[in-house]
């Protein structure tokens, strides 16, 4: 069986000690994820949203709106997941 997650993501208080704050929310249809990460773009400090589908051995991103492209970093370990700014490259 296939689910999808939507997480919205945003700033914390403290981003630079606790990252982005991740609201997660599962979905049996593709079209209901969209709709709720769309819905809460109109939160306060909300940044963008993901959709990941999800099935018995893989998880891909679907759908994603808010943050530039390369902005976010999508982990997932054993099926927890979390969204965070990207890591920058840095010169030396």
């Amino acid at each position: 069986m296939t689910d999808f997650i939507t997480i919205s993501f945003g700033p914390s208080e403290d981003v630079a000690r606790l990252g982005w704050f991740n609201r997660k929310e599962r979905f049996d249809n593709l079209n209901d994820a969209k709709q709720c990460g769309r819905r809460n773009l109109s939160q306060p400090g909300t940044f963008g949203y993901v959709v990941i589908e999800e099935g018995e051995d893989f998880w891909e991103v679907v759908d994603e709106l808010g943050a530039p492209v390369h902005a976010v970093s999508v982990t997932a370990k054993r099926f927890t997941y979390s969204v965070q700014p990207a890591p920058q490259l840095q010169l030396v």
